[in-house]
């Protein structure tokens, strides 16, 4: 157990992953109680926990209601941040899986300023996709939206 504490609290890839978590399920929580989802609490749970359920909810969402106000600020900034996050872990993979990065352990420090910058990076789309309406142009696309909602999707 103190081993695995040590781990976690020594990188900043392990602790952002829980951070990350926890946020998604908060997200996920605000956005199904907008949509008036009876299993809001069980969403983001299941998201928390068992993370490929995003891509689930995300598909289904569309299929519970129609949101009746934007997100908010709040939500917007979590949703930037979580999206960050995800291309974050995924540029990490990518470039210890082709050798770019060593796959050896690095100080806290080292691994911090690497994340830093590839947060940085992944915070791009996360900021095109949240505040410039890109995710409602690709939900609208792809027939992703509620009636109630097409009105208020920008191409």
């Amino acid at each position: 157990m103190n081993q695995v504490l040590t781990n976690i609290f020594s990188s900043p890839f392990y602790l952002s992953h829980i951070i990350f978590s926890v946020l998604i399920g908060y997200w996920i929580y605000l956005d199904a109680t907008e949509r008036g989802s009876d299993a809001n609490l069980l969403w983001a749970l299941g998201c928390t926990f068992i993370q490929p359920l995003i891509i689930g909810y995300l598909l289904y969402r569309s299929e519970i209601g129609g949101r009746i106000e934007p997100a908010g600020v709040a939500e917007r900034v979590i949703g930037t941040f979580v999206i960050g996050q995800l291309v974050t872990e995924q540029l990490w993979f990518g470039l210890r899986f082709t050798g770019v990065i060593a796959t050896r352990v690095y100080p806290p420090a080292v691994e911090f300023q690497y994340y830093l910058v590839l947060f940085v990076v992944g915070v791009i789309p996360g900021y095109w996709l949240v505040w410039k309406r890109g995710w409602a142009r690709i939900r609208r696309e792809f027939g992703w939206v509620q009636e109630s909602e097409r009105a208020t999707v920008q191409n």
